[in-house]
């Protein structure tokens, strides 16, 4: 048996240094993996190596483990490279852990050392208990009581299982999926245990109310396999509500408000009135009341049930009270006018406080204006009035006027006014810039210009090159006189005695500190008409007039003569019809006996008035009643003629016509 042994090293020896001589390395054919093993039971941890030359040995948890019978024992032959290590009688506290094997190197000096991966060899243990946490603590009372439609988030745990448990959720006997991953945690000690968590995250319904809620935990250690925690589920449910909503159209001070929330809740719940914006609570009654309501009550509530389980939704009710405009006021503006500059811009804004937003109108009163004018929308509607290249025309008072409508009222009220000055270079009025005055020879007369300037400005006359200065006796430059309009002056020359050489261009020049204008007059002087002339033109329509005149008087004396002869006729006619005349014609007159008195009257000098027979007292003649007796003329009373006929009177003897005709 000696000899066998030596030769059998010898036969070793001689191989490695074959081996050795031949350069071929030991290498892992096989390595140990992760193994579980029931506590007593027998575990293997796989080692097996290709052209071994070393010497095999084990460490657990970084310590060398011996080989002894009846606990660590060669599970192969490691002369013939099967190291594999067979662990007996398994105990948690003795064998769980990470095992590695380990071979020497072949020679001294090969450099071909093996060591193997960890492989971590599990004790089983059981999990000794599996429970059921709700809001952070165990429900001893195996009642869970749930709120309905919201996520509840419930916990199961399982101490000291090893491996770890799988943990499963069942609701009933339906499974049901967990939205987190399950967690493994090593406890502390010798018991090499493991706690497993696995969350819950669930909407439970109404529905669900009195059913199991199930947590199972699956190990091979376990007798039955399983081990499970139940919990008895109450299902509640928050509240929900439904509210009024409150009238479109309320008017401050004259209307009242009530608003209606109702809640269904198990348990029962309490109402909580708030405004948005403020913590504080309004009202916990289930219906919200204004009595003559305010703009201070308008605004946005909210309504929110709550009981032991939580709040229902919160429902939002928007109270709009509506008042006319107050407060009108352009923005910044104070006592002091509004500045701006010649050719720039002013922007101006209008503030109102009202409900609902007001619509803004823009009125101007410049000077010399009773009443403010609106503006067109071109120069500015709304909220901001824009006068883009403002003159010295565009000062004066601004206004803006706010409105709005309540219940089909248009309410308005009126800003103070915004004063706006301008600042800029001289600017001489469109109608003073340029133009041409004629003056009658002799005459005082005074040249005028207009312009406006700020700041202060310096002006000058000039006629050709020569500038006109103060003290001469027949040029006066009269002082600047202000206008209605604001910055705006009228500078005058007064010459005295115009002449002939007076005439011919003026200049105006006008400067300040901003800049310089001009204006040009041309002055003509008119020499006086001769009297000749005019005694010439006079006396021709004095002529003309008296031409006229004869013109005029003879139509109308043609004119008369004819109607007074055929009236003559016809009062002749009237006077024999009515048996009133008696009488002949000789040598062409007429005489008429009457009771008073006779005439003879020519028959071309008979007058209508004297025969004619008119309603009036005397006969229709313009004449009185005195001319008629003083003139020797009958009275006659007028007698009615249906149609009065012409009568001629021929060689003394008149006769009637067959041909009638009206008067």
């Amino acid at each position: 048996m000696k000899f066998k042994g030596f030769f059998a090293m010898l036969a070793f020896a001689l191989n490695c240094d074959a081996l050795s001589l031949r350069g071929i390395k030991q290498s892992f054919e096989k390595q140990a993996t992760e193994t579980e093993v029931n506590p007593g039971g027998t575990a293997v941890m796989d080692c097996k190596v290709i052209n071994k030359g070393g010497s095999c040995v084990w460490q657990k948890d970084r310590r060398l483990i011996g080989i002894y019978p009846g606990k660590y024992e060669w599970s192969g032959d490691p002369e013939q490279g099967d190291c594999s290590l067979k662990v007996l009688s398994a105990r948690a506290d003795l064998d769980d852990g990470l095992w590695e094997c380990q071979v020497t190197a072949s020679t001294f000096d090969s450099v071909d050392y093996l060591n193997s991966e960890p492989a971590r060899l599990i004790v089983r243990a059981p999990p000794s208990s599996v429970e059921i946490y709700y809001n952070s603590s165990k429900d001893s009372t195996a009642i869970v009581t749930v709120n309905s439609e919201t996520k509840n988030r419930i916990k199961c745990i399982s101490e000291e299982g090893n491996p770890p448990p799988s943990l499963l959720w069942f609701l009933g006997n339906q499974q049901i999926d967990s939205a987190y991953d399950q967690s493994d945690d090593p406890l502390d000690g010798l018991s090499k245990g493991w706690r497993s968590i696995l969350e819950l995250d669930y909407t439970f319904r109404k529905d669900d109310n009195g059913k199991m809620l199930r947590c199972v935990a699956n190990h091979e250690a376990l007798s039955e396999k399983t081990l499970e925690a139940k919990a008895m589920l109450n299902v509640q449910y928050v509240p929900t509500i439904s509210i009024s909503q409150a009238p479109d159209d309320i008017e401050e001070a004259n209307d009242s408000v009530f608003v209606t929330c109702v809640a269904d809740a198990n348990p029962p719940a309490t109402i909580i009135w708030r405004k948005l914006g403020s913590p504080e609570i309004v009202s916990i009654q289930d219906k919200l009341e204004f009595i003559q309501i305010n703009r201070t009550n308008s605004g946005t509530y909210t309504c929110e049930a709550k009981n032991e389980l939580g709040a229902s939704e919160v429902i939002q009710v928007e109270i709009t009270v509506k008042y006319p405009p107050n407060d009108v006021k352009i923005e910044g503006v104070t006592n002091a006018p509004v500045t701006g500059v010649v050719g720039g811009s002013v922007r101006l804004e209008c503030r109102a406080d009202s409900v609902p937003k007001p619509h803004f109108s823009w009125f101007r009163k410049t000077d010399g204006q009773k009443e403010a004018i609106l503006i067109g929308e071109k120069a500015g509607m709304g909220e901001y009035l824009v006068l883009n290249n403002v003159s010295y025309r565009d000062q004066g008072e601004y206004f803006c006027e706010a409105s709005n409508k309540i219940k089909g009222n248009i309410r308005k009220a009126r800003s103070k006014p915004a004063i706006l000055r301008l600042s800029g270079p001289p600017e001489i009025g469109p109608r003073f810039s340029e133009r041409t005055i004629t003056v009658e020879l002799g005459k005082d007369t005074t040249i005028h210009v207009e312009f406006c300037a700020e700041p202060a400005p310096h002006h000058l006359w000039r006629m050709g090159s020569t500038v006109i200065t103060e003290g001469n006796g027949k040029f006066t430059p009269l002082a600047l006189v202000t206008t209605r309009r604001p910055s705006c002056y009228e500078a005058k020359l007064a010459i005295q005695r115009v002449e002939l050489e007076d005439a011919g261009t003026y200049e105006f020049h006008v400067d300040n500190s901003r800049g310089s204008a001009h204006a040009t007059i041309s002055l003509r002087v008119a020499e006086p008409v001769p009297l000749t002339a005019v005694v010439a033109v006079i006396t021709g329509c004095l002529v003309f007039l008296i031409l006229i005149t004869l013109c005029l008087l003879y139509a109308f004396r043609s004119d008369r003569w004819c109607f007074r002869v055929k009236d003559e006729l016809k009062s002749s006619a009237d006077l024999l019809d009515n048996g009133k005349l008696n009488g002949h014609m000789k040598n062409g007159y007429v005489s008429a006996s009457s009771s008073q008195s006779s005439v003879k009257s020519k028959a071309s000098d008979l007058r209508y008035s004297d025969l004619q027979l008119p309603k009036s007292s005397n006969n229709g003649s313009m004449r009185s009643k005195a001319d008629q007796v003083a003139h020797g003329l009958p009275s006659v009373t007028a007698i009615p003629s249906p149609k009065p006929e012409i009568i001629h009177i021929t060689n003394g003897s008149i006769s009637n016509l067959k041909d009638k005709v009206d008067v």
